[in-house]
C-alpha cells in the first residue's frame, strides 16, 4: 500500500487484531491533549494497530512510531501533547527514523538536519502475522530525484516494524549508487517517564562521551546518569543494553549495529524556547540508539547496513 494513494482497504482484519488506516489527528486527537494541525494544515495516514499483544500508532510520514502500549502496561513512548501532525512536518516524540545522517550533516552543514526520510512518506509493504499472535510491518523509502538535487547519494531504507509484548525494529539502510556514501543514522526515541528529575540512565556507566552542551568537548561518565538541567551526550562504540530506571517502570533498550547512544533532555531553559516541548520536557527522556559522529560509516556502492533494536519493559 502506498502512502500517497488511497488504500484499498481501509482496515485489515487478522488473527485477534486489525489495522487501521487513519489519519493522525483523528486518531490523537479524539484521546485529548493535543494541539489541533492548525487550519489548512494538510494531515497525514497512520496505521493504527490493536493486537492482542500491545496497542501502536505508526505513521506513513517517516515510518515514525507515534505509540506503542502492550497489553496492560502504559505507554512506551512520549509524543508532545504540542505535537502538530502537519503534512512535511517533522513531529515531536514517538521514534523518527533519522537518515541518511544524523543531526546537522557533518559535510554539508545546510543540509535538513536529521536527513531526508522522516518528513517525507514512505510505502507500506507487507504485513504478516506469525502463529503466536506478533505482527510485522515492512515499510520502504527510497530517495526521489528532489532530494537527489539536495544530496547526491541514491539512498533506500527498509524499516521492519515487530509488534508483540516487545516492540522490534529492523532498520536495512543501502547505497543504491555507484559511489560509496557517508551513512550516519539514528532512531530517536522518546520515551515516556514519571518525572525525568527522578529518571537514571544505566548501561553507559564508565564510557566517554561528546558533551553537546559544551561544545561537544570529551568528558567520562563517572556515575549513573541523572538529569538537572540540559543533557545532550553522545556516546560512541558502546552497544550492549541501556535501562531507563524509573520510579514506575524499567524500560530496556538492546540494540545490534547501532552502537552509538545518545541521551537527551532540554531541561527547562531550552524547552522554554521549543514550541512543541514547553513544560512538558518533564516527561520524557531521548535514549537513542544509531551510527553517527565517530562510529559514522562509509558505505560501499551497492552495500547496505542493518541495525535492530528491541524494546521491553518490566
Amino acid at each position: 500500500m502506498s502512502a500517497d494513494t488511497k488504500a484499498s482497504l481501509d482496515v485489515l482484519e487478522l488473527r485477534n487484531a486489525h489495522i487501521h488506516l487513519r489519519s493522525a489527528s483523528s486518531v490523537f486527537n479524539k484521546q485529548g491533549g493535543f494541539s489541533e494541525s492548525g487550519e489548512g494544515a494538510a494531515d497525514f495516514p497512520v496505521l493504527e494497530c490493536v493486537t492482542e499483544h500491545c496497542y501502536a500508532v505508526i505513521a506513513l510520514q517517516g515510518a515514525q512510531l507515534l505509540s506503542f502500549r502492550p497489553t496492560g502496561k502504559s505507554e512506551v513512548l512520549w509524543l508532545s501533547p504540542l505535537a502538530k501532525f502537519s503534512l512535511g512536518d517533522a513531529v515531536r516524540g514517538g521514534i523518527p527514523i533519522c537518515l541518511p545522517w544524523f543531526g546537522v550533516n557533518r559535510h554539508q552543514a545546510d543540509l535538513p538536519k536529521h536527513g531526508i526520510a522522516r518528513t517525507q512518506l514512505w510505502t507500506l509493504g507487507d504485513v504478516q502475522q506469525a502463529d503466536d499472535g506478533i505482527i510485522r510491518l515492512c515499510f520502504t523509502f527510497r530517495s526521489s530525484d528532489n532530494d537527489l538535487a539536495l544530496y547526491p547519494y541514491p539512498v533506500s531504507a527498509e524499516l521492519t516494524v515487530e509488534l508483540g509484548e516487545e516492540l522490534g525494529m529492523s532498520l536495512q539502510v543501502a547505497n543504491e549508487g555507484d559511489e560509496p556514501m557517508p551513512l550516519s543514522f539514528a532512531l530517536h526515541s522518546y520515551f515516556s517517564v514519571s518525572d525525568v528529575q527522578q529518571v537514571s540512565i544505566a548501561g553507559i556507566d564508565g564510557r566517554d562521551y561528546l558533551d553537546n552542551c559544551q561544545d561537544l568537548s570529551r568528558c567520562v561518565q563517572s556515575e549513573p546518569l541523572t538529569f538537572n538541567g540540559e543533557i545532550d551526550r553522545v556516546y560512541e562504540a558502546v552497544g550492549g543494553r541501556q535501562v531507563i530506571h524509573d520510579d514506575e517502570r524499567d524500560v530496556y533498550i538492546d540494540g545490534e549495529g547501532c552502537d552509538t547512544v545518545v541521551v537527551w533532555n532540554p531541561g527547562a531553559v531550552l524547552a522554554g524556547k521549543m514550541a512543541d516541548v514547553g513544560p512538558h520536557y518533564q516527561r520524557y527522556v531521548c535514549v537513542e540508539r544509531g551510527m553517527a559522529f565517530g562510529d559514522e560509516l562509509m558505505l560501499a556502492a551497492g552495500s547496505e547496513a542493518t541495525a535492530n533494536m528491541r524494546l521491553s519493559t518490566d
